[in-house]
């Protein structure tokens, strides 16, 4: 086992053995990968999104602070709060992606729509069938 991993362990049972008090790893974990996730999207391009990632990483800090103050039960709930806001950020930003590449697609099909077909190459007649020959 990893030095690391092994510190995490001791750290997890360290906070069940006080009976709970500071904020669970996991939930810790997954909110502060939902604000990276949002991140790395590009939520700080889109207005909306970047509004609600900041409130995801300001609850995120104080949820730190009310975990490390004996306040388990309430960081929770502010964790809670925290992934909620970093998934919406990302949903906004995925959403903000998806509405510009639809407007580019438009575009281009509008463009195509306004050109000229391109010349075709005329096709001969077509040619009269073969009355079948006669058996010698």
């Amino acid at each position: 086992m990893k030095t690391p991993t092994r510190w995490m362990i001791l750290a997890s049972l360290a906070l069940v053995g006080c009976g709970g008090t500071a904020a669970s790893t996991a939930r810790m974990g997954a909110t502060q990968a939902a604000i990276r996730s949002a991140g790395e999207v590009g939520a700080e391009r889109e207005p909306t999104a970047a509004l609600h990632l900041q409130y995801a990483r300001e609850q995120f800090s104080q949820a730190e602070q009310l975990s490390r103050s004996g306040e388990g039960e309430r960081a929770e709930r502010v964790l809670a709060r925290a992934e909620a806001d970093a998934e919406l950020a990302l949903a906004l930003s995925r959403r903000s992606a998806s509405i510009a590449a639809a407007r580019q697609a438009a575009s281009e099909v509008s463009e195509a729509r306004s050109q000229p077909p391109p010349p075709t190459a005329p096709t001969p007649p077509p040619t009269p069938p073969t009355a079948p020959q006669p058996a010698p």
